[in-house]
């Protein structure tokens, strides 16, 4: 088999039929299609199994439970039995033929992936989206494409969906599977592992993907404790590159990366439940103590007024103890500050920083 296309699908009733039936308009004898239905509760899974039978090469399973975005594509991982794998989200869909030349995309570049530019729909609006990386259709080095620092590159980029990936040697180097761990951000972990431990990518002129930014549905949309797992995410990109021979270089992208997350996540605290507000700002304290101090000043002197208001208002909050099943979250040195979950007095040096194709749905 040439190409495995994962398409997880968890209550997207309105959508579901569109999306298969662009998986029709990109069949062929070489490619399947691996659709997982999340256990939906909305009338999703009768829509699949009715329409289903339309599209060549699609095989229908069910998770047994409900378990995530993460789980969910794992499951139709290991299912798959081609070189290549592609994603597809349950609301989105194919252009005709995308996949066909997403295929020779990766095949005449000899890469490890492939990146794509994608269509964002909101409504009735279409969108061109171009990936951060200026240099086209050509092979390149995933870890050069990480940096520089102040600027967005191919790890902010983290849509798993716009891209094709060999299939085999992400399985040959540990960097296939989604961290289940993780309910959201789990594309940013996956980003940076490929960036970090792959030989070669490329950027493509080829946009063929719609992606409905306007869904009800949207985990970016529900403002629950899903929202933190940026946190635990950031965590373990952080040890992973204070571990890879280019960390002291990498390290800054990671620090500025994270306190962008954590001032999205603080601006917008009010639209999100009390207690996830409160674990919001507890576990952002506790994030901040884990980083290295004297980058972290760097930084916030370096991002701009508001977002460095924003991260030092919970900076000066103690946090508690970590339980023993946090203690793997202490990957670089913390300076030993630890406390019970209180205010703290202000630091004295407390800073106040100046400074398209296709179907249509």
């Amino acid at each position: 088999m040439k190409l495995s296309v994962i398409v997880p699908m968890y209550n997207v009733r309105d959508y579901c039929a569109t999306t298969l039936k662009s998986l029709a308009f990109n069949a062929r004898g070489d490619f399947e299609f691996i659709v997982i239905d999340d256990c939906s509760t909305d009338g999703t899974a009768e829509i699949l199994q009715r329409e289903i039978r339309k599209v060549p090469g699609a095989m229908l399973y069910r998770t047994p439970q409900n378990s995530g975005i993460s789980a969910t594509r794992n499951a139709g991982l290991r299912l798959a039995s081609g070189k290549y794998v592609a994603f597809l989200d349950g609301d989105d869909w194919f252009a005709p033929g995308y996949l066909s030349r997403l295929v020779d995309a990766i095949e005449q570049l000899g890469c490890h992936f492939v990146r794509t530019d994608h269509i964002r729909v909101v409504g009735k609006k279409r969108e061109v989206v171009r990936s951060p990386q200026a240099v086209r259709n050509t092979p390149l080095q995933p870890i050069q494409s990480i940096m520089p620092v102040n600027a967005s590159t191919m790890v902010d980029y983290p849509l798993v969906w716009a891209g094709i990936f060999d299939r085999e040697v992400l399985a040959s180097r540990d960097l296939l599977f989604f961290d289940e761990k993780l309910r959201t951000a789990e594309d940013r972990m996956w980003t940076w592992r490929l960036h970090l431990h792959t030989d070669s990518y490329a950027a493509v002129d080829l946009a063929g993907i719609f992606y409905r930014r306007d869904v009800s549905t949207s985990l970016t949309r529900i403002p629950d404790e899903r929202q933190l797992d940026f946190i635990p995410c950031f965590d373990r990109v952080a040890r992973e590159v204070a571990a890879h021979p280019w960390g002291p270089h990498i390290m800054p992208k990671v620090i500025r990366t994270y306190c962008a997350m954590m001032a999205i996540h603080l601006d917008r605290a009010d639209t999100y439940e009390d207690d996830v507000r409160a674990l919001l700002k507890s576990r952002i304290a506790g994030a901040l103590e884990r980083l290295p101090q004297q980058l972290l000043d760097r930084t916030l002197d370096e991002m701009g007024e508001k977002r460095a208001r924003l991260i030092n208002s919970v900076r000066d909050l103690a946090v508690p103890e970590p339980r023993p099943d946090d203690a793997d979250v202490r990957y670089l040195p913390n300076n030993g500050r630890r406390a019970t979950w209180a205010p703290r007095p202000g630091r004295p040096n407390q800073r106040q920083n100046p400074q398209a194709i296709g179907v249509t749905a």
